[in-house]
């Protein structure tokens, strides 16, 4: 949904145009002066306005770059009948994000302000990365407040991933585990499957563990030691 502003004298025109904005769920009103439209801005502010330049209180030729300072981040869509070619370059040139002339079709006017509204629209806010903590010492790892207690074996394969940056090779996994035992394979494949389903209950995350053929096993987020 984008919040449109259409500022347009002929109200019948503005009303048809309105009613077919909101039908595809946009929220949208309708000013026919410059000042309603400086009113309605103050109000509320739209993400996208649609101008029509002749309005009868103030030259929309004037509006453009007060628009401009006033409100940098909104999209500003020119809608007039000044087909004139030096009147298209003015308004790109004065600060419309788009000159179209009228007549047009309701169907293109949505697919400008869509495009518009997607290039204007302040990008949303990276998720905050989660952050897992091994202590080392106290044989624990935290995520997010909630902790939970590791064997020996644990804390000591996941600190061996910990400062590595590249998969660590299966055979050294296998090595600090007792390499001359011939179940030491199917020992590291248990304690992966037990940490795995210990995060899992106790954190309420999956272990950031990659297993990577041919190659070891990594992780696939960062840890901070403590």
């Amino acid at each position: 949904m984008t919040q449109i502003l259409i500022v347009e004298d002929n109200g019948e025109y503005a009303g048809d145009m309105a009613e077919f904005l909101k039908e595809l769920g946009h929220d949208v009103t309708i000013a026919t002066t410059a000042s309603e439209m400086w009113a309605a801005l103050t109000r509320t502010p739209a993400a996208v306005v649609v101008l029509d330049l002749g309005l009868p209180d103030e030259d929309g030729f004037n509006v453009i770059p007060r628009m401009r300072q006033l409100y940098p981040e909104i999209g500003l869509l020119v809608l007039t009948g000044r087909v004139a070619f030096d009147s298209r370059i003015l308004g790109l040139r004065l600060g419309a994000d788009h000159y179209l002339t009228k007549p047009i079709k309701f169907p293109e006017l949505a697919a400008h302000i869509e495009a518009l509204d997607r290039r204007v629209r302040p990008a949303e806010p990276a998720p905050a990365p989660i952050k897992w903590t091994l202590r080392v010492s106290a044989r624990q790892l935290e995520l997010m407040g909630k902790v939970i207690d590791l064997t020996e074996k644990e804390c000591n394969f996941l600190h061996l991933l910990t400062i590595n940056t590249r998969p660590v090779p299966r055979q050294v996994i296998v090595a600090g585990m007792g390499g001359d035992d011939p179940d030491a394979s199917r020992r590291v494949d248990m304690l992966v499957y037990r940490l795995r389903k210990k995060a899992k209950t106790g954190l309420g995350q999956d272990l950031p563990l990659r297993s990577a053929y041919g190659e070891g096993y990594s992780l696939s987020a960062g840890f901070t030691l403590s």
